[in-house]
């Protein structure tokens, strides 16, 4: 492990084509001046996933750069609908089909739906059950409590174990039948529920830019809510700079980042219990469960999860806000990721990889 350095690498300075603040939706465009016939262009989109979508692209032209972000848009909204577990739309069967069909017939999906849950299942048997898309029956009873406490905080719950057990009883991996032949999903137990939050967003960011690849884009930053996916480099540039947001941002004279990282053809994804969470009885309660006390992680603030692949760092991060770190380590040692933790007394911690990325760790 490495600790804090107590000051930024010399000739790693926070200046770059461009630094993007994860975790924030906005981007941070610093100056760009090499000449070079392509120009940058961004452009943001609200809606798919609950979220804001960030995309900068270096192109030719602005026509170029308006056909990329409009086939990255279209197919994070297509995904969108897809992945949604709170949404019916017409003439679509998306997981929320699947789950009001738990128990009583297989479900004929998109071919999309079968690629995302078989990634899932992988990152299931990656991390041991910390990624567990069958945990849909727990996570909604969070969400509900969690969305009750917001509107009326002075009435904020926890539920009850014994709720939160019963509602356990369906989330066994197992029951979720896949037949790629027939192209249908099945949940074998009825009231069961998929929730796939831990990689979904992951899968549809690396899905849109694949769609845009295959149209010519060489050069892009996605950001989707925090997670963030480095195509290519910028022009005269090794490599793209992104600021990673500081989980104590806005508190007293806390800095805005704690690191930035230089990342090329790689994902960062972000786990913490700062931007979603309710507070009962003066506590802090994050949207992170862990799936073996059906209770919100608390064994650190913040992980962030370096890797080639965008869902897998998608999953990954959700699993090692779960695991103890020493876990953790070891699960990121054998699926090549790198991580930086920040636990809950503040003490920063890193894999030995992760200072080939950072201005702060080495």
């Amino acid at each position: 492990m490495h600790d804090r350095k107590n000051r930024n690498r010399k000739g790693r300075a926070w200046v770059s084509t461009l630094g993007v603040c994860l975790g924030c939706a906005v981007a941070l465009p610093l100056a760009f001046t090499a000449c070079t016939r392509y120009q940058r262009y961004q452009a943001h989109k609200i809606g798919p996933f609950d979220t804001i979508t960030l995309l900068l692209v270096y192109a030719e032209s602005e026509r170029d750069f308006n056909h990329f972000a409009d086939i990255v848009f279209e197919r994070l909204e297509t995904l969108h609908r897809l992945y949604d577990i709170f949404n019916a739309y017409d003439g679509l069967n998306n997981l929320h089909t699947i789950n009001a069909n738990a128990g009583i017939e297989p479900v004929e999906v998109e071919q999309e739906i079968i690629d995302m849950l078989l990634a899932a299942r992988e990152a299931y048997a990656i991390t041991q059950g910390r990624t567990n898309p069958a945990m849909g029956s727990v996570l909604r009873i969070w969400h509900e409590y969690r969305m009750r406490g917001l509107a009326h905080p002075e009435d904020a719950v926890l539920p009850s174990i014994a709720l939160l057990q019963e509602a356990a009883g369906r989330m066994t991996m197992d029951d979720v039948i896949i037949d790629e032949n027939r192209r249908t999903v099945f949940l074998a137990e009825p009231g069961m529920s998929l929730d796939v939050g831990s990689v979904a967003k992951g899968f549809a960011a690396e899905l849109a830019l694949a769609a845009a690849r295959e149209a010519g884009l060489r050069t892009a930053l996605l950001n989707v809510g925090g997670h963030v996916v480095a195509m290519g480099t910028p022009p005269r540039r090794e490599h793209w700079n992104i600021a990673v947001q500081n989980p104590k941002a806005g508190v007293g004279d806390a800095p805005s980042t704690v690191d930035t990282l230089s990342l090329t053809d790689a994902t960062i994804s972000i786990s913490g219990s700062y931007q979603r969470f309710f507070i009962v009885n003066d506590q802090l309660f994050g949207h992170v469960i862990d799936p073996d006390t059906l209770m919100p992680a608390d064994l650190f603030k913040q992980v962030t999860v370096i890797h080639r692949q965008s869902w897998m760092a998608d999953a990954l991060s959700t699993a090692l806000f779960v695991l103890p770190r020493e876990e953790g380590e070891v699960l990121a040692k054998a699926t090549g990721a790198e991580a930086f933790w920040i636990d809950q007394d503040g003490q920063w911690f890193a894999t030995p990889g992760y200072a080939r990325f950072s201005n702060v760790f080495e």
